[in-house]
């Protein structure tokens, strides 16, 4: 994806499909080129995702993944909102992917970056993931996204560490959880990283201390390496960014041909109705005309997304 085509990356994030049970999809057309094979890929991470990112890489494409030391990925925006994101978020995993090159020297990078929040055109809770992957000699830009209402959980305002849900407290070795004032009196009051019930109860102490109204909030650290629910989405959307990749376009060559929006009208197997859900995927390229139509597998439609049978 040639990277005078920003906006039309913006465009192909906001049209992703909401998907809870997700696989890569097969594109319609695929020459595999074997261009990145033996090459050094550069990661633009601090919290160890070329752990997710890796297996997909080597592969698909025959590549190795290369993760610079302790990289300032702060800089481009934090979920606990010490630094904020000044731009998109497609703009932050290109800073990070840009960031990982220079400290590297490698050519090559690849960039995640998440959001949580309200999914466009759902009103649902949920977590989008773009990851990025750039290619400096070449000019190259290939995007993939995932888009889900599935959430690490809610965050919680407590006074005492009683008050924490069961669940929680049960799942804390697997997602790490954040303490933080509920109406901070310092700026420095943020925990992060809590896996265990002792290291929470002292968190939460020390955060009702430090806020106006005594009291404190939990919720899920949302970073990779403390996040099994993004870890899991992380490593599917390598295999879908890695095949990408490998896939040319069947009309100029370049590499990243792949699904660029969706169609609706797949039809109600009760009526025959077009409906809202997506009846084919159009797999194209950014940087010539080339489209391909590709028909979804469902072949029908659920008469409950049925405009006439339900109404």
């Amino acid at each position: 994806m040639i990277v005078a085509a920003h906006r039309a990356l913006q465009r192909r994030v906001a049209r992703l499909p909401i998907m809870s049970d997700w696989a890569a999809p097969a594109p319609a057309h695929r020459t595999e080129t074997g261009r990145y094979r033996g090459a050094r890929i550069a990661v633009g991470t601090r919290h160890g995702k070329g752990r997710q990112l890796g297996p997909a890489f080597r592969r698909v494409l025959g590549a190795r993944l290369f993760t610079p030391r302790d990289l300032d990925t702060d800089r481009f925006g934090t979920f606990t909102g010490e630094f904020a994101r000044q731009s998109s978020a497609l703009d932050a995993a290109r800073g990070k992917a840009r960031l990982a090159m220079a400290v590297s020297g490698l050519k090559l990078a690849v960039a995640s970056e998440a959001s949580y929040g309200p999914l466009a055109g759902s009103g649902l809770m949920g977590h989008e993931e773009i990851l990025l992957f750039c290619d400096a000699e070449s000019d190259l830009e290939v995007l993939e996204g995932y888009r889900s209402a599935a959430v690490p959980g809610p965050a919680q305002t407590v006074a005492t560490a009683e008050e924490v849900a069961p669940s929680v407290l049960a799942g804390l070795s697997r997602q790490a959880v954040v303490v933080r004032p509920h109406q901070p009196t310092t700026t420095s009051a943020i925990t992060k990283g809590i896996t265990d019930p002792d290291a929470l109860r002292g968190a939460i102490v020390t955060a009702t201390e430090l806020s106006a109204d005594g009291t404190a909030v939990v919720e899920p650290d949302l970073r990779a390496h403390h996040n099994p629910s993004r870890r899991r989405v992380l490593a599917r959307l390598a295999l879908s960014l890695a095949h990408r990749i490998a896939t040319e376009c069947p009309n100029c060559g370049i590499p990243g041909f792949g699904r660029v929006q969706t169609e609706p009208g797949l039809r109600c197997r009760q009526c025959g109705t077009p409906t809202p859900l997506s009846a084919a995927e159009i797999h194209g390229c950014t940087a010539c005309p080339a489209r391909v139509s590709r028909p979804v597998a469902t072949p029908r439609a659920d008469p409950r997304h049925c405009p006439r049978c339900n109404p």
